[in-house]
């Protein structure tokens, strides 16, 4: 037994020893990849403890790269001032190290924090590494900028590591008050996120730039993106509704909200819904545009021809020059005048030049309006609301040989 327990004895002072070695030797190492790959080759066998120590050497050597690289901008910075020639400096090296700082810092915490063999946790590295780490993360945003037109994958890496590492338990300790980028960080790297299909991420760092009056309205847009990119069942699309439903009841003057619920239930055919939305908004503010342009929507997509052009017309007197209200008063004239032809020429009939004078007139009034929306539409941002429609109307009012039909023709090309 005495032998087992001194072979036993020998393993783990053999270990220890071992661990305590290939920690000499990183020590010795100025080579951040060279010390890393050593590292990893032998992590195995290697105590919490003896793990934190040689992570620790890891952001040692990219802390150092940092504040090398770091040195060479600000004397430039004051080279600038006094007008002297400036030294390069490793930009990529830069960025690179500052992760590297990051996340091998983060790895030598966790090692760090564990108890020692007597239950205790005493770490050794978690406050030194935690004042010096947290204040270079500021690079991150640099990074970030610095890869956005040229790799978009590495950009939102930056991005998004600067939004994690704000809570990191490494820096726990530290002062978050003074961070007065992480709410717009957040914004950007939730669009790179939803870029990547990233949805979760995406969704995490939206909620986050919520919390930003500059930046909110345009983070509910990503938030809403990420929630519609996700639906692919009917339950998942009346999931999406609920969803909607309680962030509009928390807040009854989001008038996205309220547009995104009322198109969903445009889009689930939801005819009671959408009317009891829309008439509560109504009652409480009768000139609501969004309230307004909805319910002539959902008119037109019952071809309820006359209502939609009520609805419509009241949308654009709040909201005077809306180009893709206008368009949709001009096609809903333009329906309303194709609805009248076939009703008048059912079982064969033919058209009384009453009744053709009468629907060509409801035709003029539609080329009226999608004219005004051709002419507000400077960018051809609507074209597709007005374009088709007024050539349609051009020709069965004025004919296909009349200079506006023609004209119209040309700009459906």
């Amino acid at each position: 037994m005495k032998k087992l327990t001194m072979l036993a004895f020998a393993a783990v002072f053999s270990a220890s020893a071992f661990a305590q070695d290939v920690y000499k030797q990183i020590s010795k190492i100025k080579d951040y990849k060279e010390a890393y790959n050593l590292l990893q080759a032998n992590i195995g066998s290697m105590s919490a403890e003896e793990k934190a120590k040689c992570y620790n050497v890891l952001v040692d050597l990219a802390y150092d790269k940092v504040v090398k690289e770091q040195g060479t901008i600000t004397e430039n910075q004051m080279a600038e001032q006094f007008g002297k020639e400036v030294t390069p400096y490793d930009t990529v090296g830069l960025y690179d190290a500052v992760l590297q700082a990051l996340e091998n810092g983060v790895t030598c915490d966790e090692f760090d924090m564990q108890p020692n063999e007597k239950g205790k946790v005493k770490p050794k590295f978690h406050k030194s590494n935690g004042d010096r780490l947290y204040g270079i993360r500021f690079h991150l945003i640099n990074a970030g900028i610095y890869y956005q037109t040229t790799n978009e994958p590495l950009s939102y890496k930056y991005l998004a590591t600067y939004v994690e590492s704000a809570d990191y338990p490494l820096f726990k300790e530290q002062d978050k008050s003074k961070d007065a980028n992480l709410t717009q960080i957040a914004y950007y790297a939730a669009r790179s996120a939803y870029f990547a299909k990233d949805y979760a991420k995406a969704e995490k760092y939206a909620d986050i730039a919520l919390g930003d009056t500059a930046v909110a309205k345009d983070a509910m847009q990503v938030k809403l993106a990420v929630m519609q990119a996700q639906l692919k069942t009917h339950a998942d699309t009346l999931n999406y509704i609920t969803k909607l439903k309680d962030i509009y009841a928390k807040d009854e003057s989001n008038e996205m909200i309220f547009s995104t619920i009322c198109s969903m239930y445009i889009s689930t055919n939801d005819k009671a819904a959408l009317n009891e939305l829309v008439q509560a908004k109504l009652a409480k503010d009768p000139n609501n545009f969004t309230a307004l342009a909805m319910s002539g929507q959902a008119y037109m997509n019952e071809h309820k021809w006359d209502e939609a052009i009520a609805a419509l017309s009241k949308a654009e007197a709040v909201q005077p020059g809306n180009v893709a209200v206008i368009g949709s008063i001009g096609n809903s004239y333009m329906y309303k005048a194709q609805d009248a032809a076939e009703q008048a020429t059912q079982g064969g009939k033919r058209l009384t030049p009453e009744a053709e004078k009468q629907i060509i007139d409801v035709y003029k009034q539609a080329i009226s309006y999608l004219e005004k929306a051709k002419e507000l539409d400077t960018t051809m941002q609507f074209k597709s609301v007005w374009a088709y429609s007024l050539y349609t109307c051009c020709y069965r009012a004025l004919g296909p040989d009349d200079a506006k039909t023609k004209e119209a023709e040309a700009l459906t090309k």
